[in-house]
C-alpha cells in the first residue's frame, strides 16, 4: 500500500511559506538574473504576499518597463520550478541510498535463509512439503488395498473351507489328484484298471471264475494295481492311491470341475496371504519414513517461514523504494501558476499625490530661497546690529 500525505494538511510547517523564503533567495534571483542576462542588483527582490486559508502566493516585480517586469516574474517562477526539480531530485536520490541500504541487508537476510534451505535439502530425505502430503497418500492407500486384500482373503478361506467340506477333500489332496489324473503312466495304469475290471466281469460272468481267461484277468488287474500303488506311493506317499482311486474325476466331470474350482480358489487365497505379508511389510516401511518425514518437515517449514518472511520484508522495502520514486512532491508540493504574469493596470510610481505634495514643497522651498537670497543685505545688517 502506498498513500502520500499532502504537505499541507501537516501543522508543522507550511509549504507556501518555503516558496516564499525561495523565491526571496540569492540562488533563484541569480539563476532567474542569469535567464535573463542581467545582474541580480538590476534583477532585484520581488514582492511576495501569502493570502491566508488559501495556497496562493502572490508575487510582483519592479522594473523601469511593463515588459521587463512580466519577465522578470516569469524568470522568478521558472528559476523556482527549477530549483524545486533539483531538491525533488536529491530528496528521490537520498530516499533512495537509505532504503538501498536496508534494501541489501533484507537480501543478505533473504540469501541467508535461501542458502539454509538449501543445505538442509541435500543432507535431508525431504525436499519439499509434497513429498509428506505424497508419503501420507500412499500409507494411507496401502492400508485401504490391505484392508481390501484381506476382506477378500477371507472370503476365500469361506469359500475354500465349504467346498472342501462339500467335496470330502482338502484343497491340497484336490490338487495331487489332479496331478495324477494328468500323469502319463498313471492315466495308462488307470486305462488299464478299467480295462481289466472290464474285461473280467465279462469273462466272469460268461466262463465262470475259474476259466483260464478269468485268472488271466486277475491277474492283469493285480499287477495294474500294484503298478498304480507303486506310481501313487513314489509320487506322494503310502496308501495315497486308495484316495486318489476313490476321488474317480474321470467318471464324474461336474466333480473335477469342483475340484478346479478349490484348487484355483486355494490358489487365490495363497496369492492374497502373500500379498498381504507384502502390503504390510510397506506399511510398516511407510510409517518408518512418515516418522523420518515428520522430524525433518517440521524443520523445512521452520526454514521456509523464515524465508517467506524475509522475501515479504524485501518485496515490501523494494514496493516502498518504487512508490518513493513516484511520490517526487512528498515534502515539495506541486507548484502551478494560478494567472499568468499581468501588465499593471496603473504605474506604481510616481503617484499623483505624491508627486503633487513634492512639487508643492519644492515650490515653497524654491520661494522661500529666493527671498532669503533678495533679502539677504537686509537680514545680515539686522544680525549684526542684534550681536552689538
Amino acid at each position: 500500500v502506498s498513500q502520500t500525505n499532502t504537505p499541507f494538511s501537516g501543522g508543522g510547517f507550511n509549504p507556501r511559506v518555503n516558496y516564499k523564503e525561495m523565491l526571496s533567495s540569492r540562488g533563484v534571483r541569480a539563476r532567474a538574473a542569469e535567464k535573463l542576462s542581467i545582474s541580480i542588483e538590476d534583477l532585484g527582490k520581488p514582492r511576495i504576499k501569502l493570502t491566508e486559508q488559501t495556497s496562493i502566493i502572490s508575487m510582483a516585480m519592479s522594473a523601469n518597463t511593463k515588459e521587463l517586469a512580466q519577465r522578470k516574474t516569469y524568470a522568478i517562477y521558472e528559476s523556482l520550478q527549477d530549483e524545486l526539480s533539483i531538491l525533488r531530485a536529491d530528496e528521490v536520490s537520498r530516499r533512495d541510498e537509505s532504503i538501498n541500504q536496508v534494501l541489501d541487508q533484507y537480501k543478505e537476510r533473504m540469501n541467508v535463509t535461501r542458502n539454509a534451505i538449501v543445505d538442509f535439502q541435500q543432507r535431508s530425505i525431504v525436499v519439499s512439503t509434497d513429498q509428506m502430503d505424497q508419503l501420507v497418500k500412499t500409507l494411507s492407500a496401502v492400508k485401504e488395498r490391505g484392508v481390501y486384500v484381506k476382506a477378500e482373503a477371507k472370503d476365500l478361506e469361506q469359500y475354500i473351507y465349504q467346498l472342501s467340506e462339500e467335496l470330502g477333500v482338502s484343497p491340497k489332496l484336490a490338487g495331487q489328484a489332479f496331478a495324477l489324473q494328468s500323469d502319463v503312466e498313471f492315466r495308462a495304469y488307470t486305462t488299464e484298471l478299467k480295462e481289466s475290471l472290464t474285461k473280467l466281469t465279462e469273462y466272469s460272468s460268461r466262463w465262470g471264475n475259474n476259466h483260464p481267461k478269468v485268472k488271466a484277468q486277475q491277474k492283469r488287474l493285480a499287477f495294474t494295481r500294484v503298478s498304480i500303488n507303486e506310481r501313487s506311493k513314489k509320487m506322494y506317499g503310502v496308501n495315497s492311491n486308495e484316495i486318489f482311486n476313490s476321488l474317480n474325476l474321470d467318471l464324474n466331470p461336474k466333480r473335477s470341475e469342483l475340484f478346479a474350482d478349490l484348487i484355483d480358489a486355494y490358489a487365490k487365497q495363497k496369492g492374497q496371504e502373500s500379498m498381504l505379508e507384502d502390503l504390510s511389510r510397506s506399511s510398516d516401511h511407510l510409517s518408518d519414513q512418515l516418522k523420518i518425514y515428520s522430524r525433518e518437515i517440521v524443520e523445512l517449514e521452520r526454514l521456509n517461514r523464515e524465508f517467506n518472511m524475509a522475501e515479504a520484508i524485501f518485496t515490501s522495502a523494494a514496493a516502498r523504494l518504487e512508490a518513493s520514486k513516484s511520490d517526487i512532491f512528498a515534502s515539495y508540493p506541486v507548484l502551478q501558476m494560478l494567472a499568468s504574469p499581468a501588465y499593471p493596470t496603473k504605474q506604481s510610481s510616481p503617484k499623483n499625490i505624491i508627486a503633487f505634495a513634492g512639487a508643492l514643497a519644492g515650490f515653497i522651498f524654491i520661494t522661500l530661497g529666493l527671498v532669503i537670497l533678495s533679502q539677504r543685505n537686509k537680514l545680515i545688517k539686522l544680525i549684526l546690529n542684534k550681536d552689538e
